[in-house]
């Protein structure tokens, strides 16, 4: 397993009391009110490593918060200079600055993600993997978001996201809009709360 390039010491209970005031301030951006567990961040990192696999350009990480899907994307072999995390939060964002040496650190909106990677000179994306809370955000921002990704993103290429809920996190109506085929993972029942990991891919020609 290769090392993770992240600076010593990333501090979880650090990580989970800065997570836990965010959500106190506005519950309904965060989605839960601690970070992504071990097992759920290990399950996404494998999808998004598969999704990836043979494929140059970035990694986008959409709403990284305190680094655990990071950390799991990091030890599952993705190199720390093909990721980029996007994180809104400007307190976050410095908290994944002052924790992670390699991957390139994104402050701003996913919502803007076309426009935030052109700012940021990354060219190419080989999947992107997200933590945002879709099912808690409005659907014209939901709408927005799957669009960038699916904008960014080559043919075939794939979105990984977790939900909490019992049906997809992309609202069937704009998946079949774009054409999107999603692939659902099996539930992990030992995190709080239990979550699936889903990967949507845009086939050729769709």
């Amino acid at each position: 397993m290769p090392p993770i390039e992240s600076r010593t010491g990333l501090d979880s209970r650090a990580g989970t009391a800065l997570f836990l005031k965010r959500w106190l301030r506005n519950p309904f951006s965060m989605g839960a009110v601690v970070p992504s567990g071990r097992l759920l961040a290990q399950a996404m990192a494998r999808a998004t490593f598969a999704a990836m696999r043979g494929r140059d350009g970035h990694v986008i990480e959409l709403g990284a918060g305190t680094g655990e899907v990071t950390k799991a994307l990091l030890a599952a072999g993705i190199p720390a200079h093909r990721l980029a995390l996007v994180e809104r939060e400007p307190e976050l964002a410095a908290f994944l600055r002052s924790h992670f040496d390699g991957p390139r650190i994104v402050e701003g909106d996913a919502a803007r993600l076309q426009a935030l990677l052109q700012e940021q000179g990354v060219a190419s994306v080989s999947a992107v993997v997200s933590s945002l809370p879709l099912l808690s955000l409005p659907a014209e921002v939901v709408r927005g978001i799957v669009h960038g990704v699916f904008e960014a993103l080559p043919c075939g290429g794939a979105l990984v996201q977790f939900t909490y809920g019992p049906t997809q996190p992309v609202p069937r109506a704009l998946s079949q809009e774009l054409g999107l085929v999603g692939t659902r993972g099996p539930r992990i029942w030992r995190n709080v709360p239990p979550a699936v990991v889903w990967t949507f891919r845009k086939p050729a020609g769709a």
